[in-house]
Formats: structure tokens, sequence, C-alpha cells
């Protein structure tokens, strides 16, 4: 009798031990998917930097790139509302959460419309709404790491 009440107990704890590696793993994973759509938000912001100075001869991927910043927007501000930090994320982003909320969800907007004027206007009309999807620096300055 005593051996099978000592057998469950080593049983929970091995079983605790597990899980508690199997969240350390979960929590790297949030870590680096929020990590995936920072440089996937870099990429699309600077995509429309080359196409917005003439570097290159897209203007027709304008409003897609617009697109995917906005999506990217959306996804980071869902994968950064479990209070995880880790990674170059200041613990302030929980404790100002209003703040960080409201920026995500304005470059989410102005991606939004930027595309939109894209598909009626192309560079002509979405231009000089872009300025709005470049705020990277002033969101990291606050809620970044180094």
């Amino acid at each position: 009798m005593k051996f099978g009440i000592i057998s469950v107990a080593i049983a929970a704890i091995l079983l605790s031990l597990g899980f508690s590696s199997v969240q350390a793993a979960e929590d790297k994973d949030v870590i680096n998917y929020r990590q995936n759509l920072m440089k996937s938000l870099g990429a699309h912001a600077g995509a429309l930097g080359a196409i917005a100075q003439n570097k290159v001869p897209f203007g027709a991927n304008l409003a897609l790139h617009a697109d995917a910043i906005g999506a990217a927007a959306d996804a980071a501000l869902l994968a950064f509302k479990q209070d995880l930090p880790g990674g170059t994320s200041a613990a302030n982003i929980w404790t100002d959460w209003d703040d960080f909320e409201g920026r995500f969800m304005a470059l989410s907007a102005a991606a939004k419309d930027v595309a939109a004027a894209a598909r009626s206007g192309g560079m002509a009309e979405a231009g000089p709404k872009m300025g709005g999807l470049f705020i990277c620096k002033a969101c990291h300055d606050k809620f970044r790491t180094e």
C-alpha cells in the first residue's frame, strides 16, 4: 500500500516537472512568435519605404504590404495580451496596456487606410497617409528593451 502511494507521489512530481518544462517551451515559442511578427512588420514597412522612394518598381504591391502590416499589427496585439515578459519586450507593455494596445490599433487602422487609398488612387492617394505606418521607433523607445 505504501509503495502505491509513494509511486503516485513520485509520478505526480515527475509530471509536474514535465509540465513546467513544457510551459517553458511554450513561453519561448510565444516570444519567438512575437519576434517573428515584429520582423514581419519591419519587413513590410521596409518594402513600403522602398516603393515610396521609387527604389523598386513594385507600386502595384503597395496595398498588399499595407494589408500585411495591418494583419501583423492585429496578430501582434493578440500575441502580447498574455502577460509574458521576455525577448526584448519591456515589462511596461502590461502595466501600460492601454497605451500599448492603442498604438497597435492605430497602426492597424492606418495600414488599412493606406491599403484602401492605394487601391483607389495608387501612390498619389496613399503616399500622404503612409506616415502613420512608420511609427516603430516611437513604440520601441517606450516598450522595447535593448
